[in-house]
């Protein structure tokens, strides 16, 4: 079983391939026995989280960076 999450595929210029990565919920508890975000080493996990936004329940944040500083990570199709 897989915690809940999101498949994203992200085009963009520059980008010759599609990237793909996942959306998992921070306030997820199945995360911790999730084996796919296993996978990834635990200082990169939170590059996959979306966060509630303070003040506003019910609405996530989910920010893709595509380099530097806390680049997400990306899987092989």
């Amino acid at each position: 079983m897989q915690a809940p999450h999101i498949n994203v595929g992200v085009f963009s210029r520059g980008v010759l391939k599609r990237l793909f990565t996942r959306i998992y919920f921070a306030d997820e508890p199945a995360n911790a026995s999730d084996p796919i975000l296993a996978l990834v080493p635990k200082e990169r996990r939170d590059t996959l989280l979306a966060k509630l936004e303070p003040g506003k329940p019910g609405v996530y944040r989910f920010d893709i960076r595509l380099q530097g500083e806390n680049e997400t990570v990306f899987f092989d199709a």
